[in-house]
């Protein structure tokens, strides 16, 4: 049977042969030559009804593919009249198993179930299920025949969808209303249903996804028979992503030459890992601490801090940035000075030559019965351990002079009977036991800190040794001393430095009758302890101090007896002072 459009295409020939025959085009040749002549002659004629032609055709082929596509229709949940178009049959399955046709015009709600095996066309139209809308759709000519089937059934439906989120992820958690079979699989999109992840549990966890953005999921289940729910959407909006954030830098602590911060952060969403420090812009400096100290810096100067901390998911915080100090360089000497106003305040004694009964040395020495005189020497530890315990004899030439705060041990002055001299520099006492052992107990860093000393070693008589403080020190080591010198880091105190250790009212005192005053003099160690000084007038003799009054007595012998020994020190002038109060509990410390 033949179309109208078969009918166009013959009347367009037609027309075009006639036209032909109008201009002469077509005709019977009776010799060659006056064919050619009269098609050259229509060429120009034959050209131009051609292109009419071949525009014709392509226009009426256009027309027809339109036409064409006008025929088939998808019909949407926009159909409320489904039943009464001719080419669609709804047929719903009865309690006894029939399909009888549906006498209404909406989709069926309720206990049925779409049968995608039964429903079809006659003519090879498409019938989708729609799930979102809960419709049939169909794609169909027009002229053709459709049966849609449903079956009485107890579809799995879906009552809720709730979201769980963080700044990447959300896991989407569904509940249902049990139908005839149980659930075999979930399905679970992000993209608009082009793609399905499925899961066999009513959970399902998309991650990698992008903070504080709005995703749109479509979930839908199928019963184990295969049957479909309901499909519902959910929109959910990622956490935004909160970084850790630096609060605070504090310089909890300053010196000449290190500054000490303390960071005081937030956590954002995941927790501080590490933490980043820079000084005057230079390279950062990680640390899992929240406190950092920078080092080997120049006194007096401003420094530029910079603070920032990093996650466990890798995202950086706010720089912070502080400006801090360091202090000027401060000399111990200096800062021994600085704590004298007046004679005998901080228990520091000025001996110039107008202090009565002094030195008058222009020496500074501490006096009394527990000046705060202590250092820690020797250590670096928090707490100084009792035995780098020092306290400070006094300034002597700008060099501040330490003795032990507790004795070292007990010894001979020299070794044995056999090498039995009471010269300090023959001594095992001085070669052996304090500038060798002691000394390289103290370790390089601490040892460098300690200056090779000129010892007066000549000692004086017994008379002067036991006369009051000013006149044992002139003997021995003022003005009426011996030339008799040693060199050497290590020695032991004078018996001036003893006689000065008390405060002024006393130094009128001879030291032998010290028993009165041994509670105020803070160098008296309630033991027998040796001093440097020897007896020039009896051999093989030194002084010491006696432990049961704490006077000065000069009768042992140096290779008989023992007695403890206090190692004595004089440190370089170039010192410096870090911290401290000078109390045993409190030290003072020293840069190192």
């Amino acid at each position: 049977m033949c179309t109208p459009f078969f009918y166009i295409y013959y009347i367009m020939f037609a027309l075009i042969l006639k036209c032909t025959h109008v201009y002469g085009i077509i005709q019977l040749c009776t010799n060659d030559k006056g064919c050619v002549l009269d098609y050259m002659k229509n060429k120009k004629v034959l050209i131009g009804i051609s292109t009419i032609f071949v525009i014709a055709i392509f226009a009426i082929t256009l027309s027809l593919t339109l036409f064409k596509s006008e025929e088939n229709i998808v019909l949407s949940n926009n159909d409320k009249n489904l039943i009464n178009n001719s080419f669609l049959t709804l047929m719903l399955e009865q309690s006894d198993g029939t399909y009888q046709e549906s006498t209404t015009n909406t989709w069926p709600s309720g206990n049925y179930a779409f049968n995608s095996e039964l429903s079809r066309c006659e003519n090879g139209g498409e019938l989708r299920w729609d799930r979102e809308n809960g419709i049939v759709e169909l794609l169909s000519n027009k002229s053709d025949g459709c049966y849609v089937y449903f079956d009485l059934y107890n579809v799995v439906t879906i009552t809720n969808v709730s979201a769980t989120k963080t700044t990447n992820s959300v896991t989407l958690t569904v509940t249902v209303d049990a139908g005839e079979n149980p659930v075999a699989t979930y399905y679970f999109s992000m993209d608009g249903g082009n793609s399905y992840q499925t899961s066999n549990t009513s959970s399902y966890t998309f991650s990698n996804l992008t903070d504080n953005t709005k995703y749109t999921f479509q979930v839908y289940a199928v019963d184990s028979e295969g049957y479909e729910s309901n499909e519902e959407i959910i929109e959910v909006i990622t956490d935004a992503y909160v970084n850790p954030v630096v609060n605070s830098v504090t310089a909890t602590s300053v010196s000449n030459n290190s500054i000490t911060v303390s960071v005081s952060a937030s956590a954002g969403t995941n927790t501080i890992q590490t933490y980043y420090y820079s000084i005057n812009n230079g390279s950062y400096t990680s640390s899992s601490s929240n406190s950092y100290t920078f080092s080997g810096l120049s006194a007096g100067q401003s420094y530029s801090i910079r603070v920032y901390v990093r996650d466990t998911n890798g995202v950086d915080s706010n720089v912070y940035t502080i400006n801090a100090e360091t202090e000027n360089i401060i000399l111990l000497a200096d800062y021994i000075k600085g704590l004298y106003t007046s004679q005998g305040s901080n228990g520091i004694y000025y001996h110039t030559s107008s202090l009565a009964n002094s030195a008058g040395d222009n020496s500074y020495r501490y006096a009394g019965a527990n000046p705060n005189n202590y250092v820690c020497f020797g250590s670096d530890a928090a707490t100084c351990p009792s035995n780098n315990l020092y306290r400070i004899i006094g300034i002597f030439d700008g060099e501040v002079k330490l003795i032990k705060n507790i004795s070292y041990g007990s010894y001979r002055w020299s070794g044995s009977s056999t090498n039995r001299s009471d010269v300090w520099s023959e001594s095992t006492l001085n070669t052996n036991v304090l500038n060798e052992t002691y000394l390289n107990s103290l370790g390089n860093t601490w040892n460098s800190k300690i200056t090779n000393h000129i010892w007066k070693v000549g000692g004086i008589f017994s008379s002067n040794g036991q006369s009051t403080p000013q006149i044992a020190y002139s003997y021995e080591v003022g003005t009426n001393s011996s030339s008799t010198t040693y060199i050497a880091k290590i020695g032991l105190m004078y018996i001036s430095d003893y006689g000065f250790g008390t405060s002024n009212t006393y130094w009128t005192t001879h030291l032998n009758n010290y028993s009165n005053v041994a509670n105020n003099n803070w160098l008296y160690l309630g033991s027998s302890e040796w001093l440097i000084t020897r007896y020039l007038d009896q051999s093989r003799y030194a002084f010491r101090v006696y432990s049961t009054y704490g006077g000065i007595i000069s009768n042992d012998n140096v290779y008989n007896n023992t007695n403890e020994v206090r190692p004595t020190f004089y440190l370089n002038s170039n010192v410096e002072y870090a911290s401290g109060t000078g109390t045993s509990s409190d030290p003072i410390r020293l840069v190192v």
